[in-house]
């Protein structure tokens, strides 16, 4: 049974070794018990990549409906969409497969889209951008972690559907569940997917009681239970991530999804957002924070998870 006391001293301690440690909030729910704990007024809070996750599970849905498939090709929807000046990206972005940008598997050599990389660039031109930007490895062959996979993604939706990821998201996955409050901006006309979405943290948790729940929310199965099986099982191995003397060590990857040890599954996002699950021990905490060191999140809860 997870300690609160011992949490919040591990709070107060690092706190006083930092200097400070910039928590908002922090749910913990252990075996349908759930404990609230605020530093801050409740408000949206950008999620930053855990909006990856939101991505991943419109992707099940749509495949449950058979409207796309795991091994869809992209290129034919992206092809045409802008002027693709690096010929030499071509021949790989031909293989990509819906798979490849779940798993970050589409040869680039490593982020290149996030706000840092992006925030001189004309967000109308962010394909071109993406789709220009050099793709050094072969597909499928090796892992490297990116937000342009989930905005192409977006992109592929929009342009083959018809489909806004930001309306989908709406009508399939919030509305269920009473998620009425959101902020989620375009890239230009396309949802980002990587990120950008404000919740509050209420509704962050709704979001992962579905990947604890096997995508049931109060009776409601929202998204496809198989999918969230292989969203929350290791699709890929990562040695080259795994860091053994963390709290919550990346031992491998599901679908925009981390596995990590004993049964441990979480979604991350910069400034410290967590989502943290282990459906054999049914718990669930999700965790809000400014706090640029991540890893100084994760280490109030040594010794107690």
């Amino acid at each position: 049974m997870i300690d609160i006391n011992q949490l919040k001293n591990n709070i107060i301690e690092l706190s006083k070794k930092l200097d400070s440690l910039n928590i908002d909030s922090i749910f913990i729910e252990e075996n349908g018990k759930l404990q609230k704990i605020f530093y801050k007024e409740n408000s949206l809070h950008e999620l930053r990549s855990c909006s990856k996750l939101i991505t991943a599970l419109a992707i099940g849905i749509l495949i449950e409906k058979r409207m796309i498939s795991l091994e869809e090709k992209v290129y034919p929807v992206i092809k045409n969409l802008v002027e693709i000046k690096n010929k030499n990206n071509i021949e790989k972005q031909e293989k990509w497969t819906i798979k490849d940008l779940l798993l970050h598997q589409t040869g680039y050599e490593g982020q290149m889209m996030s706000e840092k990389y992006i925030e001189n660039i004309d967000k109308e031109k962010l394909l071109e951008y993406a789709l220009n930007y050099d793709i050094s490895y072969e597909v499928g062959k090796r892992y490297a972690y990116n937000n342009v996979e989930p905005f192409i993604l977006s992109v592929f939706l929009k342009e083959k559907l018809n489909i806004d990821l930001i309306d989908f998201v709406y009508e399939n996955i919030f509305l269920p569940m009473n998620i009425l409050e959101f902020k989620w901006d375009n890239y230009g006309k396309y949802c980002p997917g990587a990120t950008g979405l404000f919740l509050s943290h209420e509704d962050f948790h709704k979001i992962g009681k579905l990947l604890l729940n096997d995508g049931r929310y109060q009776e409601k199965q929202i998204i496809p239970r198989n999918w969230i099986k292989e969203m929350c099982k290791m699709q890929l191995e990562t040695p080259s991530m795994y860091k053994e003397e963390r709290v919550l060590p990346k031992i491998g990857v599901g679908y925009y999804t981390f596995i990590s040890r004993d049964g441990y599954i979480f979604r991350d996002g910069a400034s410290g957002q967590y989502i943290i699950l282990n459906k054999e021990k049914n718990i669930l905490i999700t965790i809000m924070s400014t706090e640029k060191d991540m890893k100084n999140i994760t280490e109030i809860l040594r010794g107690i998870i």
